[in-house]
């Protein structure tokens, strides 16, 4: 048992790509023993690519460290009779699958609750079950489109979707919470319970601060670009800086707060306290209304400062300003390293590799980080030690291709 504040929970990780990875990894990160089942042979759909059968993915890797796998086929007799006999000893399963594969297999929620009544069954879908899209396929872009999400992202005349998975992580992680919550709440009353969270759900609420400009204004948020959506504020863009690469800028926002003073320390930092004396600039509705000249000024001084220099000048004068950092950026930023936001870990086919670890700090729960498991890495130890077969048994059922 470990020493992380879910130590002794038991997860059943059917889950694949990386929405349920997500929840699970999380999971484990907070001291659970997930059992990862995934296909005789193949694994999971996420962990071998085409090109490279047989070789773990880097996304399999970052999203199934800190687990447990067995190789399980479901679609048989005996592989049924494996899941049931973990479903008596597990305290919660997770599955991402697709629309009605559960009930498929004989695993519904009513199924599962017969073998463990106080089991907790967690879904994550696409759309939800009780809703017109249920049977949709769905991946993060289908969520983010129709969550509300992209159609207040990008610029006035093209809606872009976002460059990380929001949907999928995120959906991940809020079904981690609720898990827990589930879990807190049969501590308290002794029962089970269903957990659905669809993705289009989660980005519905993600997106609550555009209901706010919808009541004030009648209409549906603005696409701004890099600008504020919720207020016409300026400066507020992303500003090239040198040696002016893919990703050289920096974002600044001044607040239109009353007696906000970001704006003054703007102009101070650049050397530029005479725009304080001009008209143009003296409210934020005329620094808005005059952006384009005021924003010019501001870019020719970014110019000459690559992202880090004009983030560490702006910050340190009280100017709230970001550097574009990229994976590589973090990657090789030694902070990240040692505050272990970023992790090394040493993968039998992978080698050496710094990937994101887990971003909240709990004092109590010191993670041991480890490997994503090889497939079936740990058939012997769960279904020998835990489920109780011999090892005749496993030899037979491997002999069948069940495990």
């Amino acid at each position: 048992m470990g020493t992380g504040p879910l130590s002794g929970y038991k997860i059943i990780d059917l889950t694949q790509f990386e929405s349920g990875t997500v929840c699970t990894e999380t999971l484990a990160w907070l001291g659970a023993e997930v059992w990862k089942v995934e296909r005789p042979g193949k694994g999971e759909l996420g962990r071998y690519s085409a090109a490279k059968p047989g070789v773990d993915t880097f996304g399999f890797l970052i999203m199934n460290m800190n687990k447990k796998s067995i190789t399980c086929n479901m679609k048989t007799p005996e592989g049924l009779e494996i899941i049931h006999k973990m479903l008596q000893v597990g305290d919660v399963i997770v599955e991402n699958m697709g629309p009605g594969s559960m009930e498929r297999l004989g695993l519904s929620y009513e199924q599962c609750k017969a073998i463990n009544p106080k089991i907790i069954y967690a879904s994550l879908k696409g759309f939800a079950p009780d809703g017109p899209y249920a049977d949709y396929p769905a991946f993060d872009p289908i969520a983010t489109h129709t969550g509300g999400f992209v159609a207040a992202t990008g610029l006035p005349d093209q809606p872009i979707k976002a460059g990380v998975s929001v949907a999928d992580s995120g959906t991940g992680m809020a079904c981690a919470m609720s898990i827990i919550a589930a879990l807190l709440q049969r501590e308290r009353q002794g029962i089970g319970q269903r957990i659905d969270i669809a993705m289009q759900d989660f980005i519905i609420g993600l997106s609550r601060s555009g209901w706010e400009p919808y009541y004030n204004t009648g209409k549906p948020p603005r696409r701004v670009g890099n600008a504020m959506p919720l207020e016409d504020v300026a400066p507020s863009d992303t500003y090239p800086c040198k040696p002016f690469g893919t990703n050289d800028y920096v974002h600044i926002y001044c607040s239109r707060a009353p007696g906000s003073a970001h704006f003054a320390n703007l102009c101070k930092a650049i050397g530029r306290e005479d725009l304080l004396e001009d008209e143009r600039y003296q409210t934020p509705h005329s620094r808005f209304e005059h952006r384009q000249s005021l924003d010019a000024i501001i870019a020719e001084w970014t110019g000459k400062h690559t992202k880090q220099e004009a983030m560490d000048i702006l910050a340190k004068a009280d100017v709230p300003a970001g550097a574009l950092l990229d994976v590589d950026d973090i990657t090789n930023d030694p902070q990240y390293l040692r505050r272990g936001i970023i992790v090394e870990v040493e993968h039998p086919q992978l080698g050496k590799r710094k990937i994101p670890g887990f971003a909240p700090r709990l004092s109590e729960n010191h993670i041991d980080y480890t490997c994503s498991p090889g497939l079936g890495e740990h058939n012997a130890e769960i279904l020998g030690g835990v489920l109780g077969y011999s090892e005749e048994e496993l030899a037979a059922l491997k002999e069948k291709r069940v495990i």
